[in-house]
Formats: C-alpha cells, sequence, structure tokens
C-alpha cells in the first residue's frame, strides 16, 4: 500500500516539477486579534531567505545479539526563499551539488521532500511526504573493524515516509504558535499551551525494483560486512501504516525583548499495521501499539529591519517486530533571515 501511494505521489509531483527538490507550504489565518502577549502582522509580506537540511533516516535493532544498524541518505544542503503574506505562505530549496569526494565517500541520494502546513491560532496541521533513494550504512565500525573512508553503500536502498498529523493549542489567547514557526506574528511576552491532537503514517523501507536482481538482496546490512552480521539482521523490506493520538507542551521564553526560543514536545501512542520481508521474501504481517516523538526547536531575533531564524523538526517512530526494533525518522532543520514589508492595498 505505502509503495503505491509513494509512486503515485511521487508521479503527480513529477508533473508539476520546477526543477526544486524541496517544497514547504503554509496556510495561516488573517487575524486582526490584538493582545498583550503576542501580535499579527498578515498584512505585511514576509520574505526570507536561508539554508535547509532535511533528511530520512533509519535505524534497526537486533535485541538478541544487541547490535544496531544506522541509516542515512548522502547529506546535501538547499538554499532558497519564501514568501508570507495573509493566509498564503510558500518556500522552494533548491539542492546544492555534492562535490565528488563526498560521493565516493557517502554515495548519491536522490530526493523528493514537500511539507505542507495550515496554522491558526487555536490549530495546527502538518503533512509531510518523502522519498528517498540511495543510503549508506553509517556505523560499520559497530559490526567489524572497518578502515576504509569510504561507508558501505546501498545505492538502491528507498526509503519513503507519508505523514499528516492535527494539534488544538489550549493557551492560544496567549501563546501563538505561528510566532516561532511562521514569523508573521511576534510573541511579545513569554508564554506557552498544552496541546493535544492525531496523526496518521506510512513509512516504507526497501529496495528499488528493476534496477538489480532483487533476489540476490537478503538484508539491509551491505554486502561489505560479514555474513554473520548480514544473517542477524533478515530483514529486506517493510511497510508500516500507523494512527494515534499525541499530546505535550511547547513554551516560547521571550528575553531582551528582541529574542526568543520555543520548545515543543509531543509524544503519541497509537496502532500499527505491519509488514516485514526476510531474506527469502516471505513476508510477515502484525498488529499492535506503535509509539511515536515529536520534537521541534525554534530560535529567533526581531530587528527593526530585519528578522533572523531558527527552526529545527525530528520525528521518530518504534516499531517492534520479534526481536527487532525498528525506527524510521525524519527531521527538518533551517536557517534563514527575513524581512517584513508594507504592501500597498490599492497596488
Amino acid at each position: 500500500m505505502i509503495k503505491r501511494i509513494t509512486l503515485l505521489l511521487t508521479l503527480i509531483f513529477s508533473l508539476i516539477n520546477l526543477g526544486y527538490s524541496q517544497v514547504d507550504f503554509t496556510l495561516t489565518t488573517d487575524s486582526t486579534d490584538i493582545n498583550d502577549y503576542y501580535t499579527e502582522y498578515p498584512e505585511k509580506l514576509l520574505l526570507k531567505f536561508g539554508t535547509t537540511i532535511k533528511s530520512n533516516k533509519l535505524q534497526i535493532i537486533n535485541n538478541n545479539s544487541n547490535q544496531k544498524a544506522k541509516f542515512a541518505p548522502a547529506a546535501t544542503t538547499s538554499l532558497g526563499g519564501g514568501v508570507n503574506y495573509k493566509w498564503f505562505g510558500l518556500s522552494l530549496a533548491f539542492g546544492l551539488p555534492s562535490s565528488s569526494e563526498s560521493n565516493s565517500k557517502y554515495g548519491q541520494t536522490r530526493r523528493f521532500d514537500a511539507q505542507f502546513n495550515i496554522y491558526t491560532n487555536r490549530f495546527g496541521v502538518d503533512a509531510i511526504f518523502q522519498n528517498y533513494q540511495g543510503f549508506y550504512l553509517e556505523n560499520p565500525s559497530a559490526f567489524t573493524t572497518w578502515d576504509k573512508e569510504e561507508f558501505p553503500q546501498l545505492p538502491y536502498m528507498q526509503s519513503a515516509s507519508l505523514g499528516v498529523g492535527g494539534y488544538y493549542f489550549f493557551n492560544h489567547k496567549k501563546f501563538s504558535y505561528k510566532a516561532a514557526y511562521v514569523r508573521n506574528t511576534v510573541q511579545k511576552k513569554s508564554a506557552g499551551s498544552f496541546l493535544v491532537g492525531g496523526y496518521y503514517s506510512l513509512d516504507y523501507a526497501g529496495f528499488e525494483e528493476g534496477a538489480y536482481d532483487r533476489d540476490s538482496i537478503t538484508s539491509f546490512i551491505p554486502k561489505d560486512l560479514p555474513k554473520n552480521v548480514i544473517d542477524s539482521f533478515d530483514i529486506k523490506a517493510f511497510s508500516s501504516s500507523s494512527f494515534g493520538v499525541s499530546f505535550g507542551y511547547t513554551y516560547t521564553l521571550v528575553f531582551w525583548k528582541k529574542f526568543f526560543i520555543n520548545l515543543s514536545l509531543a509524544p503519541g501512542f497509537g496502532a500499527k499495521n505491519l509488514k516485514v520481508f526476510n531474506s527469502d521474501g516471505e513476508n510477515d504481517t502484525k498488529s499492535g501499539v506503535v509509539s511515536r516523538l515529536t520534537l521541534r526547536v525554534a530560535s529567533g531575533y526581531e530587528g527593526k529591519h530585519f528578522l533572523s531564524g531558527f527552526t529545527s523538526y525530528i520525528r521518530t517512530a518504534d516499531i517492534e517486530f520479534n526481536q527487532y526494533d525498528i525506527s524510521p525518522s525524519t527531521s527538518n532543520v533551517k536557517f534563514f533571515v527575513a524581512k517584513r514589508f508594507n504592501v500597498n492595498k490599492n497596488k
């Protein structure tokens, strides 16, 4: 199921592709409410420019052997910009080319990464789609003596994530989530809020079809490592769907009038439907309980002529299957500078 949805979304985004590798789309509400804790500026045009680093990682733990395998895509940095005006926001980021040295050490990763957000004073909705191909094993020295400069690579390994989550802010009269993560609002006094919501997600990891003999793949562990290590991770693909509830707390600390730091933590629990393929291509399906954790961090500066900021988003899940703990994760880190402009309503 996850593979069909991944292929469909990839096709749709490919048809509208403008040459970018990362997209962010944000909707916010136009409000004129003014209070002592935050002030909204929906009528001002907000322009942003900065760097973005996104990733989609996978960790598998064999509890019987106490071995942990960590897989990551080749890192890349993107440059881009964005605009926010009233209820609309759009950001585009273009990936910078990697060096030949980096390609040799980590391999190459093809990726598409899109994010959609809706933020109001009371509610927030996040949706994300990631499709990555090309990974490497981050910790080969945990399994064997590894003195090569290049990491073990899996050029045909593919990972995809699709998720949507919504949440409600209880203290919306004093606390603004948009002030920390959209910046068309300014938090004037420190405040926080409990939040509660729900989520649905699909996660898949496996190997691309048609590019090689699939029968020769027996595990996520690269063939550069000893056979006993490969055999101890008898998984070569999995797909998981889950849904549940999340709750947490978010707080923005305002200091020296022009600086702020926000921390948002939201654990979640729910039900999962997991299908795992072993080295022989046989699959086993299991339902059960799944846990996840969403962490957001933001900091920023509100100057007279410009503003700047940093935001970080991390989502991890913990999926249990027999002796294995499977943990897919996604992350998003941004650094930016921005400026607000008054817009002539006659134009």
